[in-house]
């Protein structure tokens, strides 16, 4: 790996590393008020939750990098001690970076960027109507990490009142497809959570037996990280016994089964009964059974095919039928 130490560069390469490679981040609208009344909004992404008892959220709008500046948002928080987080739905993505542009001081984004106020009920900044998830927030202690330009200015502030449209709750739940939301990435790129980037993962139930309780066989093959931490996420490690049971007592006879077997499985079984098919073969086959009845949710029957895909096991088995 190619091993960076910040000291040693300047602050616009490393901060290109890190937005590269923290990311996504989720976007921070923000709108403050000055002292003479005057609205500001502007985007953030060093942004993030970080309690819910009480709710608190932390957003850093940094010094500028080319100067040391500090930011109107940082100036007016800082004065005021509130603002407002909106959150960044993709139907918003143009808007907001327009409203990223830096104006001068007293100019109001939300009129820059076509956006409509929408009232708060505790705090004076409005937050930002067309977005689903609005958050009125409460300033509680600022962290200078620095001073310098690029350095960041930890806003740290309790969320006072939500304000979620509707239309984007299932239940008493809010359904990620529905809010849409974007995340910054690297350089120019964004990211949308929504369609294929979305996908569910369980916690798990019960602590699983872990990598270090997994087979040196299985830690050897080409299984990936993922589909090995599916095996390891057992809350006790099936016999191997029972799997080579199980193999040589019916699986073998996959034609006289009375249920269906995964195509690969099948196909396995098939190798097996062929006597030109070579242990290495096998192992390969059932290494791809593995894999595939991890895919289907089929523990069990990844257990029984990881147990015998081992070089050692096939050559016993095959030799004792």
């Amino acid at each position: 790996m190619k091993v960076i130490d910040p000291a040693e560069h300047p602050v616009p390469y490393v901060h290109r590393m890190l937005l590269g490679g923290v990311a996504p981040r989720p976007i921070a609208l923000v709108a403050s008020r000055d002292a003479e009344g005057r609205d500001n909004l502007s985007p953030f992404s060093f942004f993030n939750a970080f309690g819910a008892n009480p709710p608190v959220v932390v957003v850093s709008p940094a010094y500028r990098g080319r100067d040391g500046s500090a930011k109107h948002t940082f100036e007016n928080i800082r004065s005021a001690g509130e603002f407002t987080i909106s959150a960044v739905s993709h139907p918003m993505v143009e808007q907001i970076s327009l409203a990223s542009s830096d104006y001068d001081r007293g100019v109001d984004e939300f009129v820059k960027a076509g956006f409509t106020k929408h009232a708060s009920e505790i705090i004076a900044p409005p937050g930002v109507a067309e977005s689903p998830f609005i958050m009125e927030c409460r300033l509680l202690r600022h962290v200078d990490t620095g001073g310098r330009p690029g350095a960041g200015n930890l806003m740290i502030a309790e969320v006072l009142r939500f304000h979620i449209s509707e239309e984007v709750f299932d239940g008493d739940v809010i359904d990620p497809r529905k809010l849409d939301l974007v995340a910054r990435m690297g350089g120019n790129w964004y990211c949308r959570a929504n369609g294929d980037a979305l996908f569910e993962l369980p916690k798990p139930a019960h602590n699983g037996i872990g990598f270090d309780a997994l087979p040196g066989h299985l830690l050897h093959s080409r299984l990936t990280g993922n589909e090995l931490a599916l095996l390891a996420g057992v809350a006790e490690l099936p016999p191997a016994a029972m799997a080579h049971d199980r193999w040589t007592a019916g699986l073998r006879d996959a034609d006289t089964l009375p249920f269906p077997l995964p195509e690969d499985v099948t196909a396995a079984i098939h190798l097996w009964n062929d006597p030109e098919t070579t242990a290495e073969e096998l192992v390969h086959a059932l290494l791809g059974c593995v894999r595939s009845c991890l895919s289907a949710g089929n523990l069990d029957l990844a257990w029984t095919c990881a147990w015998i895909a081992d070089l050692e096991t096939v050559s016993r088995l095959r030799a004792d039928a």
